[in-house]
């Protein structure tokens, strides 16, 4: 990867993890309530849409979980397609 680059595939997920971030705000849903929704644990959880450390990794999860982010955070199937597409 040359410097100041980013690959497609971090971009995306960057992106995603983004949207997901707002709409969790924008909903005032609980980081409890998604964990309890899809059965992760909240390093899981951090790991996939909040660290600041790492690079966000929303690719890791399961269809169960991407099916109860749409339907919990009301995902567009436009914020949808952006992330699955390759």
């Amino acid at each position: 990867m040359a410097r100041g680059f980013e690959l497609e595939d971090t971009r995306r997920n960057k992106a995603f993890a983004l949207r997901v971030r707002n709409r969790i705000d924008e909903f005032d849903v609980s980081r409890d309530k998604i964990m309890k929704l899809t059965g992760i644990r909240h390093a899981t959880l951090s790991r996939r849409f909040f660290s600041k450390t790492v690079q966000p990794e929303p690719d890791m999860m399961t269809v169960k979980e991407l099916r109860v982010y749409c339907k919990l955070l009301k995902l567009s199937d436009e914020d949808i397609l952006n992330f699955v597409r390759g």
